[in-house]
């Protein structure tokens, strides 16, 4: 059975905001892991970063990432992104287009106030190279064990 999900499925799927996890690579190696919020627009993944978070040091030292955004439940639907990632300066605008899509309406300005005054983002613009998805719920069996 095929769970894949059309482009259309995908793309309704990754205009809700779900948190995003990218996967980049320290220096020696090793993987690094974090949650971000993201904004997925014209075929490409952005999500706003610290300037000098650990992520955007690693990505300055190697591109390649891989974003992973899913469902909270158990066999429920996901996207994995993989691709090269490209530092950008982050205009406002898209900034707060991005943190509107997790920050309640009542709280925005507060938390946009907040996030001027205490670090400096940075944009990631990402190319798909691979997508992957899923979607469990298309398996009969899958749906009636998650209900």
């Amino acid at each position: 059975m095929n769970i894949a999900m059309s482009h259309h499925e995908m793309e309704n799927f990754l205009a809700e905001s779900h948190l995003a996890r990218i996967a980049t690579i320290k220096p020696h190696g090793a993987p690094h892991v974090t949650p971000v919020w993201y904004l997925w627009q014209n075929n490409q993944l952005l999500i706003s970063i610290v300037t000098n978070s650990v992520k955007a040091g690693n990505i300055r030292h190697n591109k390649k990432v891989a974003v992973t955004i899913d469902t909270p439940t158990n066999f429920g639907k996901g996207v994995i992104i993989e691709g090269t990632a490209n530092i950008e300066e982050i205009p406002e605008e898209l900034l707060n287009q991005i943190c509107q899509r997790y920050v309640k309406e009542e709280d925005l300005e507060k938390y946009l106030e907040y996030a001027h005054t205490h670090f400096s983002s940075i944009l990631l613009r990402i190319n798909p190279e691979k997508i992957m998805t899923w979607d469990y719920f298309k398996d009969p069996f899958w749906s009636t064990i998650n209900s």
